[in-house]
């Protein structure tokens, strides 16, 4: 989309708009519905109907954030669209779950298959997480720091699933209210890391730090 600008001498020459950062977005996406199901995982009473994330999850969490990385490959930022394409089918996969009742199997000889089921799962996510961290160690701090709680949000998460102590236990065991501990923590650096973008100069009184990683201006 272009715009057109007259120049300094009445010549009239195109304008084409700089592209925006959908960065911003995704992170808001990905930190709110990360943060209402580690209020649930955290063993939080306050939060009554947990399968409340279910409508998040598909839609701000899951919707949001995939177009939020399409657009990233759109402006050639193969790490955004990476993590945000992935973490916003993550997030439909999570909803998915819930809405084919996936998680209700019963397997009368394993009474916790589909715990360990769902570990595996997380497990997976656990591995890309990883991954994605050693892709960020040059970005900047407060991204690295958003990494280093979502991967002990992940793996506490994931160990809770392979090591539940009793079917009949009620609320999340202590691993898994340990992993929505690192999730809220995790969601807090999410959200700090998009205004971090979208607080300038231009539209605010401050700003606030990323402290950048690189060694490119070295």
């Amino acid at each position: 989309m272009s715009n057109l600008e007259e120049g300094k001498h009445g010549e009239v020459k195109k304008v084409t708009p700089k592209p925006a950062s959908s960065g911003p977005l995704g992170l808001c996406a990905f930190a709110l519905t990360t943060f209402v199901l580690s209020i649930n995982n955290s063993g939080s009473t306050n939060l009554r109907l947990p399968d409340i994330v279910v409508g998040l999850a598909l839609f701000y969490g899951g919707l949001v954030q995939l177009l939020a990385g399409l657009w990233h490959l759109r402006v050639g930022n193969t790490f955004g669209a990476t993590a945000a394409c992935s973490f916003g089918a993550f997030w439909l996969s999570y909803a998915a779950n819930f809405i084919f009742r996936l998680t209700e199997f019963q397997v009368p000889d394993d009474p916790f298959a589909v715990d360990h089921a769902v570990g595996i799962y997380l497990l997976g996510w656990t591995i890309f997480t990883f991954l994605l961290t050693l892709a960020a160690l040059k970005t900047n701090g407060a991204t690295l720091l958003l990494f280093f709680f979502l991967n002990f949000a992940m793996v506490f998460l994931t160990l809770g699933k392979f090591f539940q102590l009793s079917e009949d236990a009620i609320g999340p065991n202590g691993l898994t209210r340990a992993g929505g501990v690192f999730g809220i923590l995790t969601s807090l650096m999410a959200w700090y890391n998009a205004f971090a973008e979208l607080i300038t100069l231009e539209n605010s009184y401050f700003t606030l730090p990323v402290y950048d990683l690189s060694r490119k201006n070295k």
